[in-house]
């Protein structure tokens, strides 16, 4: 009796064990999927933000262009041309996030925006009479780091979101995942994203 008895108290023992290690296991992996989830959308947020200011900034040097340059002349409708590329870009990104988009397609958006961005730094780089006046000099760096900071931004919001997929496709997490509708299975993102910059692409004369 004494050994019956001995071996229910173990059996006990041990499925209070695997319980606490299972809810453990819930409770770790609940953890680290909020955390991965909230991360993406904080980098978006992040991308958001950065993507402000650079608007501020690009909108600083384009007041100066156009009181510097020659209404006439190709480098003024290049660089005409490239802020127009870019305000449409950016448009498109919040009337994306306003509608409720995909994260795909808000990741391939902001990409767009920054890939204008960065036409729009081209084509002002390519006038070196700006250079020559200190507050055009100062507002044109201030651009330049701007529009590394949105690049650096889209970059880390992809990078969020395939940290969130790799850790939901493991095992364990995708097993006790399942069951939390909170955390999608995947979160959908734009991998198209222009590893090299291809100058002549960016640049709106050449590609006409």
């Amino acid at each position: 009796m004494k050994i019956f008895f001995g071996i229910v108290a173990i059996a006990i023992i041990g499925v209070i064990i695997l319980g606490m290690a299972g809810c453990s296991a819930v409770v770790n992996t609940w953890n680290t999927l909020n955390a991965k989830f909230q991360a993406t959308k904080g980098a978006e947020s992040s991308y958001s933000a950065a993507l402000n200011i650079c608007t501020q900034k690009i909108k600083g040097v384009w007041e100066i262009a156009n009181q510097y340059m020659k209404h006439e002349s190709e480098t003024f409708k290049g660089v005409a041309a490239a802020r127009s590329g870019y305000t449409a870009a950016e448009d498109a990104f919040k009337q994306a996030q306003k509608t409720g988009a995909s994260p795909k397609e808000l990741t391939q958006r902001g990409d767009a925006v920054v890939q204008a961005a960065l036409a729009f730094r081209i084509q002002i780089e390519a006038y070196p009479q700006l250079m020559a006046v200190q507050t055009s000099k100062d507002n044109i760096r201030n651009m330049q780091e701007a529009v590394e900071q949105i690049n650096t931004a889209i970059g880390d919001w992809i990078f969020s979101i395939k940290s969130y997929n790799t850790y939901r496709g493991s095992a364990m997490p995708s097993i006790i995942g399942s069951f939390m509708t909170k955390f999608p299975s995947e979160i959908p993102y734009y991998e198209g994203k222009v590893k090299e910059l291809n100058i002549d692409t960016l640049n709106p004369e050449k590609s006409k």
